[in-house]
């Protein structure tokens, strides 16, 4: 019988290929961000008088940004097919009843998961569907992995996955030194200044666009040339991930990975 090492060596080969895509996709993103895609002018409401900081410009989205993201998602999800297909060889001697037709089991919720668990692992022992069942692979149970299942399905299945930039907030710290400077002395200010604070807009203009406003200020407030904004590349799946930076959303959904691999290890003894 193949030890815990062998079995586990495709498993781990897949999870190490997810993270290989996910240290490309954050050199593409960052040679993105280092070119400064996106344009900040400022001017005040002609009736208000309000400042308002609005976006000038925005560099359209690379394509390779969701190809890579796609790339993480399937082989993440590929690890997991490959760890049930492997917990099944274990319980059944490596016979298994259907072995093309084994998938890690997720679903939309409990009870089409109770209902499709037993199919997708054909063989697997009682034991180890009762510690697949800790990990509540289905929405409302765990998010996180059936949001990996969902946007492996779009990815592999139907289009590329949406992916665009938006509004991740105005340095408030930059906005309180501006209201400041003129009664607080030039130490104080600059303390402000630094704070690296950001107040993250309600409205992030997904998917961002020219004319965006991602601060209205009071009337009459003087400009900041120096304000920062920022601003995020995100997915943005309707119902399913919705506006979650991309690196974000690739890094937790690797630790996911790994951690249910190392739950379900001691299986393949």
């Amino acid at each position: 019988m193949a030890s815990v090492d062998e079995r586990l060596r495709h498993v781990v080969l897949k999870v190490k290929r997810a993270k290989e895509h996910s240290a490309d996709l954050q050199r593409q993103l960052r040679s993105l961000l280092d070119s400064n895609p996106y344009k900040v002018g400022y001017k005040h409401d002609s009736t208000s008088h309000k400042l308002i900081y609005y976006v000038t410009s925005v560099d359209p989205t690379p394509e390779c940004l969701p190809l890579v993201a796609g790339d993480v998602i399937q082989n993440l999800m590929s690890a997991l097919d490959h760890l049930a297909y492997q917990l099944v060889c274990r319980d059944t001697n490596d016979q298994p009843p259907n072995p093309n037709w084994i998938y890690f089991p997720i679903a939309d919720d409990l009870q089409r998961y109770e209902a499709k668990k037993g199919g997708k692992m054909q063989g697997a022992s009682a034991d180890t569907f009762a510690a697949i069942d800790v990990l509540k692979p289905y929405k409302s149970g765990s998010d996180s992995l059936w949001s990996l299942y969902r946007l492996n399905n779009i990815e592999k299945h139907r289009l590329l996955l949406t992916v665009g930039s938006q509004a991740a907030g105005v340095n408030l710290g930059q906005l309180m030194a501006g209201d400041l400077r003129n009664t607080f002395p030039a130490e104080a200010v600059r303390a402000f200044e630094a704070m690296n604070i950001y107040l993250n807009p309600a409205d992030k203009g997904f998917p961002l666009q020219p004319g965006f406003k991602p601060y209205i200020g009071a009337p009459d407030e003087q400009p900041n040339p120096k304000q920062q904004l920022r601003f995020d590349v995100v997915v943005n799946e309707p119902g399913i991930s919705e506006g979650k930076p991309l690196l974000t959303l690739t890094n937790e959904l690797a630790t996911l990975v790994e951690g249910i691999v190392t739950t379900l290890t001691p299986r393949l003894q």
